[in-house]
């Protein structure tokens, strides 16, 4: 005759049975947060714009440095409110600084570094860019409000980084 009694077969089959329901459910748990996981960082990475989107990749990094445009150190107008901006950083400021533009106007960053990455950001509004060497990263803004915008380095660049700050300044429409 069996040593085991009926409510202890019973016993085993339960567990037996609700253990392999437990494993289903942790790897449908971690299988789902997986996958969330990895939504978010597409959904960061395209949707806010932390991938940033280049004009141009060149094989020396001098290059986007040297040519005329990023030279000049001007805005140029591309249209009736439209100005494109072409900015370097170089240790320890950025150049053209500062630079006028007409209230309501949108402008487009042309940014790269002549030396180190540097990090290009407007402070107040949603400009953001890497400026790496050999490499031109681009973002347009429209500036609604008449006042002085602060570029800031916001990637560490060397002993002077934190005095690495130029102007963007939005002249008031004429009434």
């Amino acid at each position: 005759m069996s040593d085991i009694t009926p409510e202890a077969r019973f016993d085993h089959a339960f567990h037996r049975a609700a253990d392999r329901h437990e494993r289903v459910w942790i790897f449908f748990t971690i299988a789902m947060l997986a996958l969330l996981f990895a939504g978010t960082l597409v959904f960061v990475a395209v949707d806010f714009g932390v991938v940033a989107k280049g004009a141009g990749f060149y094989k020396s990094p001098l290059t986007p440095a040297d040519s005329p445009l990023f030279k000049s150190g001007k805005l140029v107008r591309t249209g009736p409110n439209a100005y494109s901006a072409y900015v370097t950083g170089k240790l320890w400021y950025w150049t053209p600084s500062p630079i006028h533009v007409p209230q309501g106007a949108t402008v487009t960053f042309y940014v790269t570094s002549a030396d180190v990455i540097h990090g290009f950001e407007v402070q107040g509004t949603t400009i953001n860019l890497t400026a790496i060497p050999g490499v031109v990263g681009t973002v347009s803004y429209t500036f609604d409000k008449a006042r002085t915008y602060h570029i800031v380095c916001n990637e560490y660049c060397g002993i002077a980084h934190q005095s690495m700050i130029g102007e963007i300044i939005v002249d008031r429409r004429p009434t």
